[in-house]
């Protein structure tokens, strides 16, 4: 049995792993408007993302839920009050910064269209699905409390292999189920999860060694890493503990964590202000590719990052209420 680094903070290689992620989807955004507008762009780029593609939503719905447990010892009020505090308000704060931006930018002949859509506002449009999903991941949770989170898993990714359709509904319930089964999976192993960090390193370099060649094969092909179902599940799944494994023997990296603790900031700005500079570089016909390199890098990473210590404000949180400070002790005077 060999132990991960003791010096490392629990929570670090967490927040560690959350930050990598976040800022794997941050470039992931980039990546397209970046091809798109700089002829010669290395290809590798781009299949770097799509080799990424398998594992980095399916990384963040798995954190999370390996901190559902701690969250479920909390009372019923508490715990509903957290999420709609950390996860509902920002989602419907920037569900109305992002449809307001976006009409604004795109002056369509029928203004407000998007807001007027309350299905597509309700499933989360453009990337704000990832809250939409999560919040219901934490509605369904305190189930956990009767039935075990290991039950949960397989029958999601098997029921999500059957949801087909292209109607808008079916498209959100697949995801609900796919990314929920990676949600109760880190709910599942919670418990387990030092004992498998401690497990002898035979398994998870195998586990890690089919990561690499999986993301290889999902950058060449695009069903691979797209479609939802039980057998990427699994695959997925594999990945994700490989990487969870092996995060706490990595050096310690403070800035990925410092990124991790305050990801939904950088997940929630990168989408709407790349959106902004690739308006801008049409608007005004940017076309030297270092000037672009530029815009995108700043907008996508330097812009949501910069923002991180935002991360308490209500942009992006509700305010906690105040509790009312308690008068000091009055010392009664001497009557001698």
């Amino acid at each position: 049995m060999t132990a991960p680094h003791s010096s490392r903070p629990r929570a670090g290689w967490m927040d560690m792993l959350r930050g990598l992620a976040v800022v794997l989807v941050a470039v992931f955004h980039i990546q397209y408007p970046l091809v798109e507008r700089v002829p010669g762009t290395p290809d590798i780029l781009l299949r770097f993302g799509e080799a990424m593609q398998p594992f980095r939503m399916p990384l963040l719905f798995f954190l999370s839920g390996l901190l559902l447990p701690r969250s479920l010892t909390k009372p019923a009020g508490a715990y509903v009050w957290g999420k709609v505090r950390g996860l509902v308000w920002p989602f419907v704060l920037w569900t109305l910064v992002v449809a307001v931006a976006f009409e604004a930018l795109w002056r369509d002949d029928d203004p407000w269209w998007l807001l007027m859509d309350a299905p597509a506002m309700l499933m989360g449009w453009q990337h704000l699905w990832f809250l939409s999903v999560l919040i219901v991941c934490y509605a369904i949770a305190p189930l956990t409390r009767i039935v075990p989170a290991w039950v949960f898993p397989v029958p999601m990714a098997v029921v999500s292999s059957f949801m087909t359709s292209d109607v808008a509904w079916v498209d959100y319930g697949e995801k609900v189920l796919w990314y929920g089964a990676f949600f109760f999976a880190g709910a599942a192993v919670a418990g387990v999860m030092e004992t498998w960090q401690r497990l002898s390193p035979v398994l998870p370099a195998v586990m890690v060694m089919f990561t690499v060649v999986w993301g290889y094969l999902a950058a060449q092909d695009a069903e691979l890493r797209t479609t939802l179902g039980f057998a990427t599940f699994t695959t997925s799944l594999v990945g994700v503990l490989a990487v969870t494994w092996l995060a706490p023997r990595l050096p310690r990296l403070r800035f990925l964590e410092w990124v991790g603790r305050g990801s939904i900031v950088v997940y929630l700005v990168n989408l709407t202000t790349i959106t902004l500079a690739f308006e801008t570089i049409d608007t005004v016909g940017i076309t030297e590719p270092w000037s672009i390199i530029a815009l995108l890098v700043i907008a996508g990473l330097v812009v949501p990052v910069a923002m991180v210590p935002l991360a308490r404000t209500p942009l992006f949180v509700w305010p906690a209420p105040r509790t009312a400070r308690r008068p000091a002790p009055r010392i009664a005077a001497s009557t001698s």
